[in-house]
C-alpha cells in the first residue's frame, strides 16, 4: 500500500511540474496603441476636413505592427508616417510608409523591428527610447494628400491596455 501512494505522489507530482513548465511558454502579452485621425489634429495648421481615419499599432515583444485606414481624404493619400512628437507640435517623421493612393480605405499596413535602431535622416532612436515615446502619448501617425501636403489628418498613439 505505501508503495502505491509514493507512486502516486510521484505522478501527481510530475504533472504539477508539467503543468508549470507549460505556461512558461506563454506569448508575450501584446500592448496595443490608437491613433484617431482629424483634420483638427494637425499642426502647426489645424484644418476643416472631414476626413477621419484610425492608425492601430500592436507591439508583441520587439514586434510594431501597425495598419492606418482613412475614410472621406479630399485627395488620394500621396504619404503617411509615424512621426515623434507631442500633440501640440509638429514632431521629425521617425518611419515614413509605404501609402497606398486611396481616398478611402487602407492606407498602408506593416511592422517595424524594436530590436534594431529605428533610423530615418537624421533622426535615430533605440527601440527602447520609442516604447516610452509610445507610453507616454508622444508619438503619432499622421496621412498627406494634395490638397493637404502638411497633412490632412493626425493623430496621437494613445495606449489602449
Amino acid at each position: 500500500m505505501r508503495t502505491v501512494v509514493l507512486i502516486g505522489s510521484a505522478a501527481v507530482a510530475a504533472l504539477l511540474g508539467a503543468a508549470a513548465c507549460s505556461s512558461e511558454t506563454t506569448a508575450p502579452a501584446s500592448v496595443t496603441y490608437i491613433a484617431s485621425m482629424n483634420g483638427a489634429n494637425e499642426r502647426p495648421n489645424a484644418n476643416a476636413s472631414t476626413a477621419t481615419g484610425v492608425g492601430t499599432y500592436v507591439l508583441t515583444g520587439n514586434t510594431l505592427t501597425y495598419t492606418l485606414t482613412a475614410t472621406g481624404l479630399a485627395a488620394a493619400a500621396t504619404g503617411s508616417h509615424l512621426h515623434i512628437g507631442a500633440s501640440t507640435v509638429a514632431g521629425p517623421i521617425l518611419v515614413p510608409y509605404t501609402t497606398a493612393s486611396v481616398v478611402s480605405g487602407q492606407i498602408t499596413t506593416g511592422t517595424i523591428d524594436l530590436s534594431q535602431p529605428i533610423t530615418n535622416g537624421s533622426v535615430s532612436i533605440s527601440g527602447d527610447s520609442l516604447r516610452v515615446l509610445l507610453n507616454n502619448g508622444n508619438a503619432y501617425a499622421n496621412v498627406h494628400n494634395a490638397t493637404y501636403p502638411g497633412g490632412e489628418i493626425r493623430g496621437q498613439l494613445i495606449r489602449r491596455n
